[in-house]
């Protein structure tokens, strides 16, 4: 379903006004407006919406939300039912998680897994920290966003597990943070492979020669956190985006998914925030120790991850269940080789 196919747009408009009738009541008279399918995500699709209906005391509510559905081929596997729980949990915590209010794990009433949350005001742009410059931050704006990105980075690696339920949500890893999540992306890569990918299986043997000792304590791990997935207002954080890869782990599977060498243009910003800036506030507003070597694994399996999940775009697409290819995947395996090769961290 796309916005371009008005009977799609119709027949998701009559599902989530009967699907919020059945939570809000029929005295509630339920009404959406505006809906429309924003962007062609591979793991979740957005549909923002407008929504009026009657309170009990006759009042009127009008939220701006945003219906969130798995597509029919997702990269991703994390199940809705666990992302509604997690964000309902960070509800009074200070990570900045959007608020999330109906939940239709099975897709039984909305056709596939779905669940409705806040729409926010803000932007989010890939390039925010570039010199392109395109929410017009300036120079100053730009090193004061990054800088609250690490410190957004921070606050999630802060949250206590256990007191915030999340330790009810979240398995915790069966081993090591590192042997799970080089587990799990081997098991993926096997399922993913259409042809032998030698680099990969290269990466593979070294990964699992460096793994890095268990971290002091679990962490919430975001799992894709970057500037993309930061809703920019006013040069200022407003919400944190796409918790599908969220687990508990090791802090420094964030750290190393934001310092990889693939993102270095992205996230950092050359001459004024360096990779040496953004690990320097991060450990003193964490308290955590960044081991340079615990790090280089974690940069080396964020390209792998990459790579896999290109070649899973790439799987999906061949088989004829998309319509695109997810992925730059020979510029992420060249970059993996890079990595591997030279072992480089900087």
């Amino acid at each position: 379903m796309t916005s371009a196919d008005p009977e799609s747009v119709a027949l998701v408009t009559k599902l989530l006004r009967e699907f919020m009738t059945r939570r809000l009541g029929e005295s509630a008279e339920v009404s959406v407006t505006g809906l429309k399918r924003s962007g062609q995500g591979s793991s979740c699709e957005n549909w923002p919406f407008d929504a009026t209906w009657r309170r009990q005391d006759g009042t009127t509510t009008h939220k701006e939300l945003l219906l969130r559905r798995d597509p029919p081929h997702s990269v991703a596997d994390t199940g809705r039912a666990i992302e509604f729980d997690l964000l309902k949990n960070l509800e009074h915590t200070s990570v900045p998680a959007p608020v999330v209010h109906w939940l239709d794990d099975g897709g039984t009433e909305l056709l596939r897994p779905s669940m409705v949350v806040d729409r926010y005001a803000g932007t989010a742009d890939r390039a925010v920290l570039r010199d392109k410059d395109p929410l017009k931050l300036a120079d100053d704006g730009r090193l004061a966003l990054a800088r609250e990105i690490c410190d957004t980075l921070a606050d999630v690696h802060q949250v206590n597990i256990a007191e915030s339920g999340l330790c009810d949500v979240l398995p915790a890893p069966r081993v090591s943070p590192a042997e799970d999540e080089l587990l799990h992306w081997e098991q993926q890569l096997n399922s993913a492979e259409l042809e032998p990918q030698p680099v990969l299986r290269w990466a593979l043997r070294w990964l699992c020669d460096h793994i890095p000792p268990p971290p002091d304590r679990l962490t919430l791990v975001h799992g894709d956190f970057r500037p993309a997935n930061v809703l920019v207002n006013h040069g200022h954080v407003e919400v944190l985006l796409d918790w599908e890869l969220a687990h508990l782990g090791d802090p420094l599977d964030d750290v190393g998914w934001y310092s990889a060498p693939l993102y270095r243009s992205e996230h950092f910003i050359p001459g004024v925030w360096e990779q040496r800036d953004f690990l320097c506030r991060y450990v003193e507003h964490t308290g955590f120790e960044v081991d340079p070597e615990a790090l280089r694994f974690w940069q080396t399996l964020t390209i792998f991850r990459l790579a896999v999940i290109a070649l899973q775009g790439v799987r999906i697409f061949c088989e004829g269940e998309s319509d695109r290819p997810a992925g730059p995947l020979p510029k992420v395996l060249t970059e993996q080789l890079v990595a591997v090769l030279t072992e480089k961290t900087q």
